[in-house]
C-alpha cells in the first residue's frame, strides 16, 4: 500500500474569498466590479505556480492593490497546466468561474460587504463567501 504524506503549511491565511458564477468574459466582469466605488481592477501578469513535482499552472488575474489592501479577481479555470488531471486553480470549487481574493488590513469581514454589492451586478449569476479554512487546496492561493 502506497502511503501519501501531505505537508501542512503554517502560513497565515490573512485573506477572504468569494466564489463567483458568471458566464461573462473576464474583462467584462472586471468592468462591472470596477463600477463599485472601491475597486479599480486592472489586468496583471498571469500568476505562475510551480510545484515540487515540476507541475506548473498559470492563472489569469486582475489586480487592485493599495497600501492597506489587495484584491485579485482570479479565473478558476487555468490558462495553462502541464497536468491533464487538474484544470482548475481550486478543483474542489470548480462550480465557480471566478474567485475574488480580498486582503485588507483595515476592514474585518470585508467579504460579506463586498458580496452584498456583487449581488447587484446583473452579470453575476451567483456569489458566495467561502470559508478559506475548509478548502483543501488553499495553498494554491498563497502568492
Amino acid at each position: 500500500m502506497k502511503k501519501k504524506n501531505r505537508l501542512a503549511s503554517d502560513y497565515p491565511l490573512d485573506f477572504e474569498l468569494i466564489g463567483i458564477v458568471s458566464s461573462a468574459k473576464e474583462y467584462k466582469l472586471a468592468w462591472h466590479i470596477n463600477q463599485l466605488p472601491e475597486f479599480h481592477l486592472i489586468k496583471d501578469e498571469d500568476i505562475k505556480i510551480e510545484f515540487s513535482d515540476n507541475k506548473l499552472i498559470r492563472v489569469s488575474n486582475l489586480k487592485d492593490e493599495s497600501e492597506f489592501r489587495q484584491v485579485y479577481l482570479l479565473k478558476n479555470k487555468l490558462v495553462t497546466s502541464n497536468s491533464a488531471i487538474n484544470q482548475y486553480l481550486l478543483s474542489e470549487l470548480q462550480q465557480f468561474d471566478y474567485l475574488l481574493k480580498l486582503s485588507s488590513q483595515t476592514q474585518d469581514f470585508w467579504a460579506k460587504e463586498v458580496n452584498e454589492q456583487l449581488k447587484a451586478i446583473n452579470e453575476i449569476d451567483y456569489s458566495l463567501v467561502i470559508d478559506v479554512e475548509k478548502i483543501k487546496m488553499k495553498d494554491n492561493l498563497l502568492f
